[in-house]
């Protein structure tokens, strides 16, 4: 029964899985935040050293619309909605449009009483690689072919999010060093960067960091130890405009992707 409220995981509807399943509750837990602090040298008060978002949950509470009579139809429409949440994936909401969440099912519901045609289940959905809602699709902006120069990018949303960059060789020569800054700072020497390829920085469905160089041909190896020790770790961003720069031994185009985060 497809009513108001919508779910999908991976573009697949809750609703679509069996017509008898009735979405009856959506309820978006708050962040779960870490604050970190230590104290001023003088005076009250204390300074803050870091934050962080650990995890958000997203629960989705159900019905099943069978006669009580029917034992076996409501278990098998309830394993139906647990082999859909399982693999847990990209959570959407109807009235999210144009947002997504990385979860993985934190609980599935068991039957309880059986004979109970009335009770309500609940999925529990939690993110924690992106424990952001974030924008489906990103913000870029390109720089034209430059040794040095520099672009502003738009970060939307009301919380920091990572950039992914993409530095195309656009010189036909092989280049060894790249230094980047764009909401931190990067540098890389002995990076072997050939003609025809691109470093990119960028980032899996688990929010892990990845540096590779991507060949002509799209085949893709690890960059990471071409990156020197005062590097910083991400290169995250505030919303709002980001300017980001690049400087390389030769030509190259730097691609800026910012996909919005929202608390």
């Amino acid at each position: 029964m497809i009513l108001s409220r919508r779910v999908a995981l991976n573009g697949a509807q809750l609703d679509e899985v069996d017509e008898r399943i009735i979405i009856q509750g959506i309820d978006e837990a708050t962040g779960r935040e870490q604050i970190t602090g230590v104290n001023r040298g003088r005076g009250s008060g204390q300074r803050i050293t870091s934050r962080r978002r650990d995890c958000l949950d997203v629960t989705v509470r159900f019905g099943i619309n069978i006669k009580k009579t029917d034992l076996q139809g409501r278990e098998d429409v309830l394993e139906a909605v647990n082999s859909w949440a399982a693999g847990g994936g990209w959570l959407t909401l109807g009235h999210r449009a144009g947002r997504r969440l990385r979860v993985v099912l934190a609980q599935a519901p068991g039957m309880g009483n059986v004979r109970a045609w009335t009770n309500e289940f609940a999925l529990v959905f939690r993110a924690y690689g992106r424990p952001y809602w974030e924008d489906e699709a990103a913000n870029e902006a390109t720089t034209p072919a430059t040794d040095s120069g520099g672009i502003s990018v738009l970060v939307p949303g009301n919380a920091e999010c990572p950039l992914d960059i993409t530095v195309a060789n656009a010189s036909g020569a092989e280049i060894p060093r790249v230094s980047l800054t764009a909401g931190g700072a990067m540098s890389f020497e002995a990076l072997g960067l050939r003609g025809g390829e691109a470093l990119v920085i960028d980032h899996d469905e688990d929010g892990l960091l990845r540096i590779r160089i991507r060949s002509a041909s799209g085949v893709y190896r690890s960059a990471m130890l071409a990156r020197t020790p005062e590097s910083d770790d991400d290169l995250i961003a505030a919303p709002g405009a980001a300017w980001c720069t690049v400087r390389a031994t030769r030509a190259v185009r730097m691609t800026v992707s910012a996909r919005g985060r929202w608390l």
